[in-house]
């Protein structure tokens, strides 16, 4: 079987546990989805500034944890048109948790959401962005609709230069595309420098993709 054949065969078994990697499908329509990944944080806030300054949305995948004392920060998200995913509690390995503990912390993470924003999210990313369909189907179980992987992966989370960050997204940028940076660091992640290379990387991308053509919408509207 070709590459191609053979990458179509694993996204089409994976879409069948709710897996996704981007909406390949969507060629027509230029949008790309900006996903952030560990926060609420200290600078989540520059990066919504950015995003609505530019006319722009996208989906931040909240870590249950991280959610103390910042609860008017997922607020502002849900406010300002941005979806609020899940991305469970604690950030251990979806993969090393039995099936009732992963439940659990999706559901307490979903839970916290809603008291926040006031309604569950439909669509979870796992710590890692990686996930077999036991994983997936288990979210399922706790009412989210889609496990949301990427298509691209700048690795922001270990990277100091917001440029080499943004080049990584614009080389590979292409309709239907979703990206995984991060607003936040994850417990235990040593992040001297927090998240201010992924502001500076998304003050460059927003705008040059705009200036591209595209549309930069929720993984919920890539969707549709």
């Amino acid at each position: 079987m070709s590459a191609p054949r053979l990458w179509r065969a694993r996204a089409f078994r994976a879409g069948r546990h709710g897996i996704v990697y981007g909406a390949p499908r969507r060629l027509a329509r230029r949008e790309i989805a900006l996903t952030f990944d560990d926060g609420p944080s200290e600078w989540t806030p520059a990066i919504l500034d950015i995003l609505a300054g530019h006319g722009a949305h996208g989906t931040f995948f909240v870590l249950g944890a991280s959610v103390a004392g910042r609860e008017a920060t997922v607020r502002r998200a849900a406010a300002e048109g941005h979806e609020i995913g899940n991305h469970a509690w604690s950030h251990v390995d979806p993969a090393t948790l039995s099936d009732d503990a992963l439940r659990a912390e999706l559901e307490r993470t979903g839970s916290l959401i809603e008291q926040i924003v006031g309604e569950r999210p439909r669509h979870f990313r796992p710590p890692y962005a990686d996930a077999d369909f036991r994983v997936a189907d288990v979210a399922r179980t706790a009412g989210l609709e889609r496990t949301v992987l990427r298509s691209i992966d700048p690795a922001d989370w270990d990277e100091l230069e917001p440029d080499v960050i943004a080049e990584r997204v614009l080389r590979e940028a292409r309709p239907g595309a979703i990206v995984c940076l991060h607003d936040g660091v994850s417990p235990g992640e040593r992040a001297p420098d927090g998240r201010r290379a992924t502001v500076g990387a998304v003050a460059r991308l927003v705008p040059e993709l705009r200036a591209q053509g595209y549309a930069l919408v929720t993984v919920e509207a890539l969707l549709a």
